[in-house]
């Protein structure tokens, strides 16, 4: 099987990923290991063979609409390209069709970024540049009070900058 990230990036281009079906397709796998389950637990099943698959099947089906929704929580933080969630059953047209105004659609990423692939990609830029919000927030104060010692309210009033460090 050829890896994808092989493939050149115009063939993606045009792969739209449809939330609405990838949440509909999810949804329709859990009803069905909800469905296996209650049969299994009622002594429902038509044969010892699918009681015995039964719990196996039920785990895959868990494990692997875990896995999907671990990446679309990825491709929703920009931490993965939505192609790599792409598949016939969420795909899609290019173009919005009628009736699909009320549809979030996550489209792959130009080609004209860096030749990384795109989770090290942004995996490494969040490092670099995420802070927590209480040091990024000191820092600016820091900055504003070592550019000028004092600041004025708007009644003319000195007031003390923060010395945060």
């Amino acid at each position: 099987m050829k890896d994808e990230d092989d493939t050149p990036a115009h063939l993606y281009e045009e792969k739209v990923v449809s939330l609405n079906l990838e949440l509909a397709n999810l949804e329709h796998a859990l009803r069905g290991a909800h469905l296996l389950a209650e049969l299994l637990a009622n002594n429902d099943l038509p044969t010892e063979d699918a009681d015995r698959q039964a719990p196996r099947s039920i785990v895959a089906i868990l494990a692997l609409a875990d896995s999907r929704l671990q990446q679309l929580r990825r491709v929703i933080r920009g931490e993965a390209d939505a192609r790599h969630l792409w598949a016939p059953h969420n795909a899609i047209s290019p173009e919005p069709l009628p009736g699909d105004e009320e549809d979030v659609r996550l489209e792959p990423r130009s080609a004209s970024g860096p030749s990384a692939t795109p989770g090290t990609r942004k995996r490494a830029g969040r490092t670099a540049r995420r802070k927590p919000q209480v040091k990024r927030a000191a820092r600016k104060t820091a900055a504003a009070g070592a550019e000028s010692p004092l600041t004025r309210d708007e009644g003319g009033s000195a007031l003390p900058a923060s010395t945060a460090p």
